[in-house]
């Protein structure tokens, strides 16, 4: 790893996500907004709404079935429905041809993103699969075994929603053929490690024993009594395994008699668990976006400084189509920043501030655009940051409540001598309140902390990467700092575990005879 681990993750994240597009124009995507989400997808306008109601019917089943969860922060859900794995290729080049869907949770925005053709797993158990982990992480942000944080999401990830009928505590067909045809993994490792290091021909078996602990310790009001005590200790800092154990008084192997035994699945059923059904508000995009919305979520959900001048060329194309139009030039001058023409970049943010100076989204992207260009020439990485304030400043005047502009303007100070002062410290503590699920986020937040000499409140949240189940090389770098290390050797971790290639696995895969994946960040 040629750079910084955190700042290349931060960098190359910092890219614009959200209502890039006005309210008129014609086009085959649609926009439908509820009090929690906002989904994308192209057809008819009845299913979109459906599917709207849907989502914000399975959060409030989380919500009756969770303690006392958290308000929705500021910044809602977006939910990308597309109709291939061809379009979820585009959006992050290089996924399987199986994998289903892709959660993401980045410094530039969060989306989860699912193919509704068809595969082992249906769209809602790719979306609620993913929407588990997001739920979780803004509410109950802890220290979790990864077993756990993947178990609870299989677990919610079965739930059934036809009409105003919710079913809870099924079984997806996949999980259950694993458990009856291969071999089973030894629950020593389901108990101690993450899906991650277990190996990927295998990963699914993971997932399905995960389901299946958690399915049987959630069904007996003793057992879901020794599960909460047991996951308390491990976020408390005892090893999974022994915790366990003492929990539930049971050896493993007396735990896997068990859980091979348990074959009778008790349930729960609501109807009419929203008491009030959500208004949801659709519109429609503008044109440009049929050609240029999966070019901008693959500019979000970039996770490296990879230039790619083909995708490039293809932005310049399709944006060529659509002169002086917004949202083809946000994209566009995103593109020029991160893959072409650092200057063209700058030159399509001043056109459009000069058509508005208080689009926050320009702003945005004048801000974060100097910051990739000064990561991408580090001889002016200063100057540029410096240059990146003013506009992040009034961003953030215009809209508080946005943690990427938050965040952004974090990253700008980085360079400065006595970073992070109080006002930095304040902006990336207020940053992760409003962005709880975004990993570099919470490091640098931790890492401020331990500089201000808050070793305590630090390891609270690197705790949280640190056993994220996904975190790759940002959870080594949470490890390495909560064990004492310093900046320059949690960053070593950090590229050695990119380096070894652990990185984050996909996620919620396997049917029947293959592999179906959703993929998460």
């Amino acid at each position: 790893m040629r750079t910084r681990t955190l700042v290349r993750l931060i960098v190359s994240a910092l890219t614009v996500v959200g209502a890039l597009w006005p309210a008129a124009a014609s086009a085959q995507w649609l926009r439908a907004e509820t009090d929690r989400f906002i989904v994308y997808s192209r057809g008819r306008e009845a299913q979109l709404r459906e599917y709207a109601v849907k989502l914000t019917t399975f959060d409030a089943v989380l919500r009756s079935m969770s303690p006392a969860p958290r308000k929705p922060v500021a910044r809602k859900l977006e939910v990308y429905l597309v109709d291939s794995a061809a379009e979820l290729r585009r959006v992050r080049p290089g996924l399987s041809s199986s994998t289903l869907g892709l959660y993401t949770a980045g410094t530039g925005g969060t989306f989860a993103i699912a193919d509704r053709g068809g595969g082992g797993l249906d769209t809602d158990d790719v979306l609620f699969h993913e929407y588990g982990h997001h739920f979780m992480l803004e509410n109950f942000p802890a220290g979790y075994p990864g077993w756990f944080v993947e178990g609870w999401a299989e677990y919610f990830m079965a739930t059934e929603i036809v009409g105003r009928t919710v079913k809870v505590g099924g079984y997806n067909v996949n999980r259950v053929y694993w458990l009856f045809n291969a071999p089973w993994l030894p629950m020593e490792d389901v108990l101690s490690k993450s899906p991650w290091q277990i190996p990927r021909e295998r990963r699914h078996l993971f997932y399905s024993q995960a389901w299946l602990l958690t399915h049987y310790m959630r069904s007996d009001p003793v057992r879901a009594k020794q599960l909460n005590e047991a996951i308390f200790a491990i976020a408390n800092g005892e090893q999974p395994l022994p915790a366990m154990q003492k929990a539930t008084g049971m050896t493993v192997a007396e735990l896997t008699k068990a859980l091979r035994g348990y074959q009778k699945l008790p349930g729960y059923k609501f109807t009419d668990v929203l008491k009030t059904p959500p208004v949801v508000t659709v519109t429609r995009l503008p044109p440009s976006a049929d050609d240029l919305l999966l070019d901008h979520l693959r500019l979000v959900a970039q996770r490296d400084d990879t230039v790619d001048p083909k995708f490039l060329a293809d932005v310049r194309r399709r944006a060529a189509k659509w002169p002086d139009d917004r949202y083809a030039e946000l994209v566009w001058g995103e593109a020029e920043f991160a893959h072409g023409d650092i200057a063209a970049g700058e030159a399509i943010v001043q056109r459009r501030l000069d058509a508005n100076t208080n689009d926050v989204e320009a702003l945005l992207l004048a801000g974060t655009g100097q910051l990739t260009a000064g990561h991408r020439r580090p001889d002016t990485r200063l100057a540029r940051a410096r240059a990146a304030r003013p506009y992040l400043i009034k961003a953030h005047k215009l809209n508080e409540d946005d943690y990427r502009v938050l965040f952004a303007y974090a990253v700008s100070r980085m360079a400065e001598p006595g970073f992070p002062n109080e006002n930095d410290l304040n902006a990336l503590l207020a940053a992760r309140a409003l962005a709880p699920t975004v990993d570099p986020i919470t490091v640098m937040a931790g890492q401020a902390l331990l500089k201000h000499g808050e070793r305590e409140r630090a390891e609270g949240l690197l705790a949280i990467v640190a056993n994220n189940p996904h975190g790759g090389p940002l959870s080594a770098q949470a490890r390495a700092l909560m064990e004492g290390k310093s900046t320059s050797e949690a960053e070593a971790a950090a590229a050695a575990e990119a380096e070894a290639d652990l990185a984050p696995p996909d996620d919620a895969g396997g049917k029947a005879g293959g592999k179906g994946e959703a993929g998460k960040d």
